[in-house]
């Protein structure tokens, strides 16, 4: 049960348990609507797999436009490592290039599992797919979200769900260091209020262990509210999904830098 890193969606290890019945997740709230149309471009690559169908590999990233900005520079470098590919130049070259590497990585694993002969019947199909998607923008920071599936044999694949919030003004991811002056206590109000209200949301829930419960740094802004984002397993069985912690923005005030963007969104300059 670790903090789930966008990187590591793409390229860890999938557990190899489970649990049957998996309830659907409640609809999480979503942030304010763009403000303005943002300018966009979509980059993607996909290959279906050889010609056994040895995997299946997609990709697919909603970048800024480039200007001449360098703050839109900044959030475009931080969302292409995502994909090992810091230079957000030419990020179609930089995707063919990561999903060429995968392909090399999976045709290797799968002929390792014709090799041991432990499968009844044909090695299953290899999956890796990652897609970035700018959920939201407002005048102080811009929201993207990184939907990733993997699966490397095993019991089930793992998917799971990053959110990034970049700095407007500077293009800067903003992490829990630049908008908190008290972590610890955030981490206190999800392992009370928050939890609480999820179990009453969510009646079959049942935590592994509560001190799991953290500011994992998985997290996005609503008008009213901080939702933190859990991943498989991090703090709960397979079975339970994704849980998404919801803290009302008047709970985390006394917390909140005054001078970040998370605060002059929430309660003025």
């Amino acid at each position: 049960m670790k903090k789930t890193t966008p990187i590591a969606l793409l390229t860890g290890a999938i557990m190899l348990f489970g649990c049957n019945n998996r309830p659907q997740n409640p609809e999480p709230v979503m942030p304010e609507e763009i403000e303005e149309p943002a300018r966009e471009i979509t980059y993607t690559t996909y290959s279906a797999g050889d010609s056994n169908n040895a995997y299946l590999i997609r990709y697919k990233a909603t970048l800024p436009e480039l200007e001449d900005d360098f703050a839109v520079e900044n959030i475009r470098t931080t969302l292409m490592g995502v994909f090992n590919a810091p230079n957000a130049n030419d990020p179609q070259t930089a995707l063919e290039r990561h999903m060429q590497q995968t392909k090399i990585e999976f045709t290797e694993m799968h002929n390792q599992m014709i090799t041991d002969d432990v499968w009844e019947f044909d090695p299953p199909q290899l999956e890796s797919c990652a897609t970035i998607t700018h959920l939201s923008s407002n005048k102080y920071f811009s929201t993207y979200v990184v939907s990733a599936s993997y699966y490397g044999g095993g019991a089930h694949g793992g998917f799971n769900k990053s959110y990034m919030v970049f700095d407007n003004s500077t293009g800067k991811q903003i992490t829990e260091k630049s908008f908190l002056t008290n972590k610890s206590a955030v981490t206190n109000l999800l392992k009370t209020s928050a939890l609480k209200q999820y179990i009453r949301e969510n009646s079959e829930f049942e935590v592994f262990d509560k001190d799991y419960i953290t500011a994992n740094g998985n997290f996005f802004f609503t008008p009213d509210s901080l939702i933190y984002q859990y991943g498989e397993y991090e703090i709960a069985a397979y079975c339970f999904g994704r849980p998404m912690f919801r803290l009302h923005k008047n709970d985390v005030k006394q917390y909140l830098n005054p001078d970040s963007p998370v605060y002059k969104y929430w309660f003025g300059e």
